[in-house]
């Protein structure tokens, strides 16, 4: 006897039970941790989509009881980092602009 299509139901049921409830754009807080995370949807079991936190900080074991919806205002730093823009000029540079560098105008890139 296959079990597989009762398995795959009840994953799709429990993800979509979990969707709706953050429908109405709650965020989310792990037990009863005093941190509030901003909601992204990640891969569950059977490329099911699941609420989870944005700053992808563990959830115990992929227990959908251990996350529930919360009103309250994101108080997570990395979920605020994630939708916070840096201030310009915050950003290192990744690669040197000396002027030796730099190709001279209209020369060629290439060796």
């Amino acid at each position: 006897m296959n079990n597989e299509p009762d398995l795959y139901a009840a994953l799709t049921t429990i993800a979509a039970a979990a969707r709706s409830a953050y429908a109405d754009g709650s965020n989310l807080r792990v037990r009863s941790s005093g941190i509030v995370h901003e909601v992204a949807m990640t891969k569950w079991f059977a490329d099911e989509r699941m609420p989870g936190p944005a700053c992808m900080v563990g959830v115990s074991g992929w227990d959908p009881g251990a996350a529930h919806p919360d009103r309250g205002p994101v108080t997570c730093r990395r979920c605020l980092k994630l939708t916070v823009a840096e201030p310009l000029g915050e950003q290192l540079q990744l690669f040197g602009t000396d002027e030796q560098d730099a190709p001279a105008e209209g020369g060629n890139t290439t060796a």
